[in-house]
C-alpha cells in the first residue's frame, strides 16, 4: 500500500537549509540597500548646503557683493549673520534670525537629515550642521563693529566657503560648533561612512562630508581629500581651497 506524503511537512534540515538561504540573501542585499539609503542622505545633505550658498550669493547680489557676516566669534548685540542675529541662543529657532532662514523660510535646510544628536554641547549646533569658513571676516581681523565681510568677487570659485562640520575639537580651538563659522582646520563631520581621524595622524575609513564653494556648487569631500588640501601649504604649492582669507598672507594659512 503508498503511503500518502501529500502533508508532509518540512524536515529540521529542509528549515534550516531555507533560513541559511534567506540569511544568505540578506546579507548580500543588506550592504546595497546601506550603500542606497547613504547615497540619499548624501544627495539631501548636499542640497541643504546648496540653498544655503545660494542663499549667502543672493545676499551679496543685493549688498554690492558684499557677503554676509559668518557670526565669527560673536559680533555686538543685534548683528545679523548668515546663521543668526547675535547674540546666539542654543535653539533650533534662533535660525529664523539669520540672513539664510530671510531667504529661504526653511529651518530644515540648516540640519543634515542624520544629524540627530547634539554631540559638541556648542551654541550653534542647535542651529545648524553647518558651518561658514571664518576667510570670509578674515578670521577676525576685522574691528569688532564691522559687520560685513569681504566682497565676493575676492574669492575664486573654487574655495570653500561653508561645510558640514566636524564634531571633534582636534584644533584645541574650542568646540567647532562656538558659534556660526570655523577656521579650515576643525574638520568634516563624521556622520557620512565610516571611518576617524587623529590628531597628527592620517585620515581613515571612507567618511566624508558636502562642501559648497563660492560659486554656489557643492561637492562631496572624503576626509582623506579635506586633510590632503587643508595641510597642503600655499607658500609652496599654490592656492589653498580652504585658507583663503583675501586679505591676510597666503590666506591666513596656519
Amino acid at each position: 500500500m503508498r503511503k500518502n506524503t501529500s502533508n508532509r511537512g518540512f524536515t529540521l534540515v529542509e528549515l534550516l537549509v531555507v533560513i541559511g538561504i534567506i540569511a544568505l540573501l540578506i546579507s548580500i542585499i543588506m550592504p546595497a540597500l546601506n550603500r542606497v539609503r547613504d547615497q540619499a542622505i548624501r544627495v539631501k545633505c548636499m542640497n541643504n548646503l546648496r540653498n544655503i550658498m545660494s542663499a549667502v550669493i543672493m545676499y551679496s547680489s543685493e549688498n554690492k557683493g558684499i557677503m554676509p557676516y559668518c557670526n565669527w566669534g560673536g559680533m555686538p548685540a543685534g548683528h545679523v549673520g548668515w546663521l543668526y542675529k547675535d547674540p546666539i541662543i542654543p535653539d533650533e529657532r534662533h535660525a529664523e534670525t539669520g540672513i539664510v532662514y530671510h531667504y529661504l523660510k526653511e529651518r530644515q535646510i540648516f540640519k543634515c537629515p542624520v544629524h540627530t544628536e547634539i554631540r559638541t554641547r556648542g551654541p550653534s549646533e542647535y542651529l545648524t550642521s553647518y558651518l561658514m569658513n571664518g576667510a570670509v571676516q578674515d578670521y577676525g581681523e576685522y574691528p569688532p563693529t564691522m559687520r560685513l565681510g569681504n566682497r565676493i568677487a575676492k574669492f575664486k570659485v573654487q574655495h570653500v566657503i561653508l561645510w558640514e562640520s566636524g564634531e571633534t575639537n582636534l584644533m584645541n580651538n574650542g568646540p567647532p560648533f562656538n558659534d556660526g563659522s570655523s577656521y579650515p582646520g576643525e574638520w568634516l563631520t563624521e556622520r557620512h561612512g565610516t571611518g576617524w581621524r587623529v590628531v597628527g595622524g592620517a585620515a581613515k575609513g571612507t567618511g566624508g562630508a558636502s562642501i559648497a564653494c563660492t560659486d554656489g556648487h557643492v561637492e562631496w569631500m572624503s576626509h582623506k581629500e579635506y586633510e590632503k588640501e587643508e595641510r597642503r601649504d600655499p607658500r609652496m604649492f599654490g592656492d589653498n581651497r580652504f585658507w583663503c582669507a583675501p586679505n591676510r598672507p597666503y590666506g591666513a594659512f596656519r
